[in-house]
């Protein structure tokens, strides 16, 4: 999916590529990794898992930006990982009513 959710606070971009490093480095807290039922993942399976998300149809991952941390403009399609906050993972678990799916949000920063 390529569509970025713009709102008055936050923008929802997908989970690019760049974004790997920071989405990274926010997963060695154990705190995240409790709250988020995760186990630690290497850099190198971070980013399999990046690809493996982009690949599925039934799972999509944005990131949240908070706009106030952009620097310039907004320009969809760029990660912008000055900004990155957080992030939406969305699952659609019924395959009999694909309208519903299962949404989760993490902010990773602690500001």
């Amino acid at each position: 999916m390529k569509v970025s959710v713009e709102g008055e606070k936050v923008i929802l971009v997908p989970y690019m590529r760049e974004h790997v490093p920071k989405y990274h480095e926010w997963m060695q807290d154990p705190l995240l990794l409790q709250a988020t039922g995760s186990e630690p993942l290497t850099l190198e399976q971070e980013y399999e898992m990046q690809l493996s998300w982009t690949q599925d149809p039934l799972k999509q991952t944005f990131i949240v930006l908070d706009r106030e941390l952009i620097v310039g403009n907004f320009t969809h399609g760029e990660p912008h990982v000055e900004a990155m906050v957080g992030d939406v993972n969305i699952y659609v678990n019924d395959l009999d009513d694909p309208q519903m799916a299962e949404v989760e949000i993490m902010i990773a920063e602690p500001k």
